[in-house]
């Protein structure tokens, strides 16, 4: 069983490495320190989003706007016939190659 400085060090270790590799300057902040806006910034911010610095990116935690609120989204994607959008832009990116890459997507 680890114990929890165990766990720290080890999380530690590997922001350290992470830090250290090409991917991390993509996933975790811009170059010059500021904050990263992903793709659907623009349209969080129409929508009411609350921006808050999370990893080195400008994220939506809840939404100010009539519809928003933590519990109103969480009915609202639980609801008949709706959806809700996460933006998973900031997680990474994995590039796949080979020539039946698609066919394996959609079974994915």
């Amino acid at each position: 069983r680890t114990n929890h400085k165990t766990t720290m060090m080890n999380s530690l270790l590997l922001r350290r490495t992470l830090r250290k590799s090409t991917l991390t300057t993509r996933a975790f902040a811009s170059s010059d320190g500021s904050l990263v806006q992903t793709s659907l910034y623009n349209l969080h911010k129409e929508l009411g989003g609350d921006m808050v610095p999370f990893a080195g990116y400008s994220l939506p935690v809840l939404y100010k706007s009539p519809n928003g609120g933590v519990m109103k989204e969480h009915l609202w994607c639980r609801s008949d016939n709706k959806s809700s959008l996460f933006d998973v832009s900031h997680m990474g990116q994995i590039r796949w190659h080979g020539k039946d890459r698609v066919e394996f997507l959609e079974k994915v």
